[in-house]
């Protein structure tokens, strides 16, 4: 594998389009890395034990650096190159070679969403946990749950409701009861998850809130954070979307941004914003990178180009990762900090 210079490099939409879209154990292999089979269509890599290959979804795992994705994102992290040197390498790789394009399993999505929850009368749990334990804003709570867009469940997990014009057309879960270690099915998620199965055409979008006609969208990694967002900005969140795309999810991007500018175009308005609202870590960043890097050109009023905004918090001295929810929790402490030493003073 001979190195590609990474200065003033430029790639075009195919080389990105092939090495984005490569087999990844294919190519990985035709290199030369270093993986070694687990069995169920996992590799390992040797000298790195915390990477693993999944070659039944085409993507990599390093857990201990909080990195996944596909084969460009593995160049990135594994050999330390720009997304551009990334895509130059695959392919100059590559070369003649035909190696095959990842074809992924088809899913079996249901013909129409099926809500299978059994909600409760009350909804002290979610409200506790939401409030308490998240540091979510009271009255964003409320207003969530007014609107039949946060439940309560019978096990005592959050419901995250994902409407689309009124229409229940998803719903993910989220568990209040911290999960004990020896118990939890991945050490890093110490509380329950689940995204309920859903048509295709719903599958790429998420727990949302509009306000106003939707000028403006803002992306977020989870319900959560998005909540988080909302209530450290609601005063200044009019005319806009918000999207939880329950991961780093490009297609959730880009459908919610042609049905949207469809929705506006309609209504004689015109897209004014798009923001990534992702957490503050290598793997958004790379998101962020790798969106802006698609060369989209979306139309915006008067018709001039927008581009990808990204809002992230401010990532702490000696933290490797920082999410909005983090920021709300600190911003929240920070606040009783100060409140406690003014009240001390006027004793």
């Amino acid at each position: 594998m001979a190195a590609v210079n990474q200065e003033k490099l430029f790639v075009t939409a195919e080389e990105k389009e092939r090495a984005n879209n490569v087999n990844i154990l294919e190519y990985l292999l035709s290199i030369g890395e270093p993986l070694k089979s687990q069995g169920n269509n996992f590799y390992r890599h040797q000298d790195y034990d915390s990477l693993v290959v999944n070659a039944k979804k085409n993507y990599f795992s390093w857990n201990s650096r909080s990195v996944s994705g596909n084969a460009v994102t593995y160049m990135m992290h594994v050999h330390n190159v720009s997304f551009q040197a990334a895509v130059k390498q695959i392919n100059n790789d590559l070369g003649e070679k035909d190696l095959s394009a990842f074809q992924a399993p088809k899913h079996a999505y249901p013909d129409k969403f099926l809500y299978d929850v059994k909600e409760v009368d009350g909804s002290d749990n979610a409200y506790h946990y939401l409030v308490h334990d998240r540091k979510i804003n009271p009255q964003v709570v409320q207003q969530f749950m007014q609107a039949d867009l946060i439940k309560e469940d019978s096990y005592k997990n959050v419901v995250f409701k994902w409407k689309d014009k009124g229409e229940l057309i998803g719903a993910n879960l989220q568990g209040t009861r911290e999960i004990p270690e020896e118990k939890r099915m991945h050490a890093d998620r110490p509380y329950f998850k689940k995204v309920l199965p859903t048509t295709e055409e719903a599958t790429f979008s998420g727990f949302n809130i509009t306000r106003g006609y939707p000028d403006k969208l803002y992306f977020f990694e989870s319900p959560i954070d998005l909540l988080s967002y909302y209530s450290l900005n609601r005063m200044d969140l009019t005319n806009c979307r918000l999207m939880s795309m329950d991961g780093l999810k490009e297609k959730t991007v880009l459908k919610t941004l042609v049905n949207t500018m469809k929705e506006l175009k309609e209504s004689g308005r015109a897209l004014q914003g798009v923001t990534l609202c992702v957490d503050n870590d290598q793997a958004g960043r790379d998101f962020n990178d790798k969106m802006s890097n698609l060369g989209l050109k979306v139309k915006g009023k008067d018709g001039q180009s927008l581009e990808f905004q990204v809002d992230m918090p401010d990532l702490p001295k000696g933290q490797e990762k920082w999410d909005w929810n983090n920021e709300l929790k600190a911003q929240v402490a920070s606040a009783a900090v100060k409140k406690n030493m003014t009240n001390d003073f006027e004793l």
